[in-house]
């Protein structure tokens, strides 16, 4: 059934595919890499996300922007339709003006001595790498991407 969780299965799928290069489904590749969320599930849960890089890229992308479109990509390929974001927020997740925007307000935070430093409330190491922000205003907020027991 085609419904807007549908458009944003597609879209994380697209994102994947620019990403790798790869196919969504490709009987050429090895067993455990036909399919390619999987594949993808895998190589970020052995922390080689660097590896699913389309070699034809003609610039290799920053790390930690990497790991944010890929863990944008994985939000929208969840199995549960009801936890996929919404475009809107997807979108959102993908500005690298609003992740700059916040790195620096949390540099300034900090410089100042701020004692929301140690708050819960305070991004992990994780989230100043730019992972957890990519949920940041969702009701998921300060979820991460887990698989095979990693933390991502």
């Amino acid at each position: 059934m085609l419904n807007e969780k549908s458009d944003i299965y597609s879209f994380g799928i697209l994102i994947m595919e620019i990403i790798t290069g790869g196919s969504p489904v490709d009987y050429s590749r090895p067993p455990g890499e036909i399919n390619l969320v999987d594949w993808l599930k895998m190589m970020v849960s052995d922390r080689k996300s660097e590896e699913v890089i389309d070699p034809k890229l003609p610039e290799k992308p920053v790390s930690k922007i990497l790991k944010r479109v890929i863990l944008v990509a994985l939000r929208c390929v969840d199995p549960d339709a009801q936890k996929r974001p919404k475009m809107g927020h997807v979108i959102h997740m993908l500005e690298s003006e609003d992740l700059l925007s916040r790195d620096e307000r949390r540099i300034g935070r900090r410089s100042s001595g701020s004692l929301r430093e140690n708050s819960s409330h305070e991004p992990d190491k994780q989230s100043s790498e730019g992972i957890s922000d990519a949920s940041q205003g969702d009701s998921s907020r300060g979820q991460i991407y887990q698989a095979g027991g990693n933390r991502w």
